[in-house]
């Protein structure tokens, strides 16, 4: 039995199990069919039903070889079949292992697309759920069990997913794959790997980096002095996201170029996570992860079986690679209330500089209201509630919600960004002002 790695947009679970999946298989005489997703970030999140339950929010994540669950409240609309305990960890500084549950057996329903024998990990840890960390109601990850029974395109620009069975897809490949680049992947224990060439600190390397949808990020590399792969001289030391062992830190940098298929992506925001983060995992089998910052650039289409993937460039390719420029990572502890937490805030920062600090309530942006939002979007009984309108002591005010923020100080260079917050236990409100500024 080995320990494998998953990692997502800086998320990451080391697992020492066995689970199983059986295929997934489509209704009746359907050959393909399309999910619109909700794209949040980077992420792709899609409506996933567990033994018969109501739709709830899962991502879609080409890293994962497992299906899991990562929202605690899940089990109140899941009925899990039995299995048995585990043990796992994860990235982050606490190199202690936490309590987990593999559920056997369970029937999975996506789309048209059923699973009658699946095995699904349940997490315990509440400072891995995703909902806090992005601001909408999200369950857990599907990855590997999926899309290893179809060929299956990603649609960033109409934020729409099919699932193709393989002779179905080959039949007009001719048609379809016109304007994609054909390149080969490796699949090794239920995840994508692909081979390409890069230039950091004006060396060509060759690097073999996993293919993860569920990374918010562009690039993730692991120092190797040996194979030239180090930090770039102009870096800052940054938050790189949370695992089940903790806060995950590093240095955020950019490298000159990656070449996939035809396409040269030049200045790639690229994160070194620090040694101590990444003490529990084996960095043998890759240099690093390509993320969604990267593949969102794309039409992408996986095809596992025949271990092959397709690119076509979108009108998002040219984007410039943005990063958070305020220095400040926010959570929502509790989705009923209009408040952001502050979890964090990069030193000499605009937020730092301005006096922002960890543990202050975010209530305002820019005169909007943070917004609320509660259990799921897919079901109209479990809708989200963030409203663009709310009304204030009297006053009306637009909201805005936590993925808003963040595409907010990533995208907006030379922004004013003006806060209203508390401290502690004090009612006070405060207010702070600074403005978007690079740094890499």
């Amino acid at each position: 039995m080995k320990v494998r790695h998953l990692l997502f947009w800086g998320i990451s679970v080391l697992f020492a199990i066995c689970a199983k999946s059986q295929d997934f298989h489509l209704q009746e005489n359907k050959e393909k069919f399309t999910l619109d997703f909700q794209h949040v970030g980077n992420l792709i999140i899609v409506p996933l039903q567990i033994n018969g339950s109501t739709p709830l929010n899962f991502v879609i994540d080409t890293g994962s070889p497992y299906t899991i669950i990562t929202n605690l409240e899940a089990i109140n609309y899941f009925k899990l079949n039995k299995g048995k305990p585990i043990t796992i960890s994860g990235l982050g500084k606490n190199t202690d292992k936490l309590e987990a549950y593999l559920s056997k057996k369970n029937t999975l329903n996506l789309g048209g697309a059923t699973s009658n024998s699946t095995d699904i990990v349940l997490l315990f840890e509440q400072g891995f759920d995703l909902s806090t960390r992005f601001g909408v109601p999200i369950y857990g990850i599907i990855g590997y069990d999926i899309l290893k029974d179809f060929v299956v395109e990603v649609n960033y620009t109409k934020s729409r997913i099919t699932f193709y069975k393989h002779d179905y897809f080959y039949k007009k490949k001719d048609r379809k794959l016109k304007k994609f680049d054909e390149i080969p992947i490796e699949i090794e224990k239920g995840k994508p790997y692909l081979n390409l060439n890069s230039e950091i600190n004006g060396e060509s390397l060759d690097l073999k980096l996993l293919i993860d949808s569920g990374s918010w990020d562009a690039v993730w590399l692991f120092e190797d002095k040996e194979e030239k792969i180090v930090t770039p001289p102009i870096y800052i030391d940054d938050y790189l996201g949370y695992g089940l062992n903790g806060e995950i830190h590093g240095k955020k940098t950019r490298i000159n170029y990656l070449e996939i298929g035809s396409s040269k992506i030049k200045e790639p925001t690229t994160s070194f996570p620090d040694s101590l983060s990444v003490s529990s995992i084996t960095k043998t089998d890759r240099n690093g992860t390509l993320g969604s910052e990267i593949l969102r650039r794309f039409t992408t289409i996986y095809d596992y079986k025949n271990k092959k993937m397709y690119l076509k460039k979108n009108h998002r390719y040219n984007e410039a690679f943005h990063y958070n420029m305020a220095g400040l990572e926010l959570y929502q502890p509790y989705p009923e209330l209009p408040y952001l937490e502050v979890i964090y805030v990069r030193e000499n920062s605009p937020a730092d500089l301005a006096g922002i600090k960890r543990g202050d309530a975010i209530r305002y942006v820019n005169g909007k209201k943070v917004g609320i939002f509660q259990t799921n979007v897919f079901d109209n009984r479990y809708s989200a509630s963030k409203t663009d309108i709310i009304e204030v002591s009297g006053k009306k005010r637009e909201t805005i919600s936590l993925p808003e923020m963040l595409e907010l100080f990533k995208t907006r260079v030379g922004e004013q960004i003006n806060l209203i917050y508390t401290r502690g236990s004090s009612d006070i409100e405060r207010s702070a002002s600074f403005v978007l500024e690079k740094s890499i």
